[in-house]
Parts: C-alpha cells; sequence; structure tokens
C-alpha cells in the first residue's frame, strides 16, 4: 500500500489493528523511534525538513537505518496527521508484538481500567515509565494505546516501556500466574501517604480508573486493597494523570525504604 494512503488509513482503529502498523508525529516523537528498536516502514516528509539542521540530523537517522523517506506537500501530509501543524514529518512503524513475561523479582504494573481521554493515557503511560513501572495493561473500555495522541502524549515512553491491551480474563490470568496483589485507586482508599514498606507486595498491579465512572464492577469485586491521596477537603478529585502519578511515586518511595524488622 502506498505510505501515504496508508498513513490516512491509520487514523481510525481497526485499520490499525488490521495493519498492526501506528503514526507517529512531530520531529521530537520520530527522532525517538528511530532512535528506538521498533520497526519502522517509512516516513512522509515536507520540503521543509530539509531547511534546518535538526531535520536533516533525522533524515540522515532515516537513511542509516534504511527507512524509506516519501517527500509530500504540506496538505498531503495534514491529510494523515492527526495535528494541524505536524512539523513536516510523520512515520509509520509497526506495533510490536503485546507480551507479558511473567516477573521473577520485585514487579510494578500499572492497570488502565476504562481511561478514554487520549491525552491524559499518554502522560500516564510515560510518567509509568519514569517511576520505573514494570509495564502498563489497558483493559477494555480504554483508548486505543496506538491513537496518535497517545503516542504524541507519551513523548516516546511508549518506544521503550511495555504495553499491552489486555481483556480481564487475560490480565486477571496472568495477574494469578506471577502471584501479584491487585489495588485501586478510590477516593475511600487507605491514605497513601501511610503506607508502611512491609505492606508493599512484591508483585503489585496498581488500577487507576475513569474519573466519572470509577471502577468497573468486576475489576473493584477482584482487588484486595483501595488507595487515596489525602487532599485538602475544598477539592474534589484530581486529574487521572496527576494522581496516577502521586500514587505510583508514593509506591516507588514505601517500596524502596527500609523494611522494619
Amino acid at each position: 500500500m502506498k505510505l501515504l494512503t496508508l498513513a490516512r488509513d491509520l487514523q481510525r482503529r481497526k485499520a490499525r489493528e488490521r495493519q498492526h502498523r501506528f503514526v507517529a508525529e512531530g520531529v521530537r516523537t520520530v527522532e525517538t523511534l528511530l532512535a528506538s528498536p521498533f520497526e519502522v516502514t517509512g516516513l512522509l516528509v515536507t520540503a521543509a525538513l530539509q531547511n534546518d539542521e535538526r531535520g536533516r540530523g533525522l533524515l540522515a537517522a532515516a537513511e542509516a537505518r534504511g527507512v524509506p523517506v516519501v517527500e509530500v506537500s504540506d496538505a498531503e501530509l495534514e491529510s494523515a496527521a492527526d495535528t494541524d501543524t505536524p512539523q513536516g514529518v510523520l512515520a509509520v512503524a509497526t506495533i510490536p508484538e503485546q507480551t507479558l513475561a511473567v516477573p521473577t523479582g520485585q514487579a510494578r504494573y500499572l492497570v488502565l481500567d476504562a481511561l478514554q481521554d487520549p491525552g491524559n493515557v499518554g502522560t500516564v503511560i510515560r510518567t509509568a515509565a519514569a517511576m520505573g513501572v514494570t509495564a502498563t495493561v489497558a483493559l477494555p473500555g480504554t483508548v486505543d494505546l496506538w491513537n496518535a495522541k497517545v503516542v504524541r502524549s507519551s513523548m516516546g515512553a511508549l518506544f521503550h516501556h511495555p504495553v499491552a491491551m489486555f481483556s480481564w480474563e487475560q490480565f486477571s490470568g496472568f495477574a494469578a500466574s506471577a502471584g501479584m496483589s491487585l489495588w485501586a485507586a478510590d477516593m475511600h482508599g487507605d491514605a497513601v501517604d501511610g503506607l508502611r514498606p512491609d505492606a508493599c507486595p512484591e508483585r503489585l498491579a496498581l488500577v487507576v480508573s475513569n474519573e466519572g465512572a470509577g471502577l468497573s464492577p468486576h475489576v473493584a469485586a477482584a482487588v484486595s486493597r483501595t488507595v487515596t491521596i489525602p487532599m485538602a477537603a475544598e477539592v474534589e478529585s484530581l486529574n487521572v494523570a496527576v494522581a496516577t502519578g502521586i500514587l505510583l511515586y508514593a509506591l516507588r518511595v514505601a517500596s524502596h525504604a527500609p523494611r522494619s524488622s
């Protein structure tokens, strides 16, 4: 399939699932993609990309990897892009196999339960990568992790942080085989700033959910503990990406603190 036609088609989730490919937009995102082990199908670029040193460097990196480069007009690039200003470059790449290895030591997983905002999901994945999370798992109802805005918002984290889109049955089976404890973020849970190191399981999955809908019933029924962020009474809730960052940091601190004897 012609690269421009393929990139346009990949704006749709069904096409991404069928083709096992996704689109990455913007100079920084494509630079990070080219530096990753991902298989890159090709680049669409405009003539303007060659007008600055960074753009020429990006093209040299593509050439060094043997990645095909197709020059298109500004209008053609915009027709395949998710943004109004795609910065003169768009890449098509292969979605990697979504498998999770059963851990042998300490492990931390982040589970997304029906998170629908792509900007939030991209930010959450970036935060999980920064906090040393083993992998992020998206349950049904969550936006496609290879949506162009998710890819862009992750700031390249998707290219090195393991992610998978699993059914609840798939994930719960994996969690059981790994001897994993399942916790969830909830407004009525235990205060996360009071966690003791010996209270943190060696293998833990933290579920975060849609701010409005809360946990899916089958997920809520499976969790062994809920945790919350103590807040001022005047504030009802936090953005899910902000809350996830605070929770993951608190778990990281508790997990690495000396345990009581």
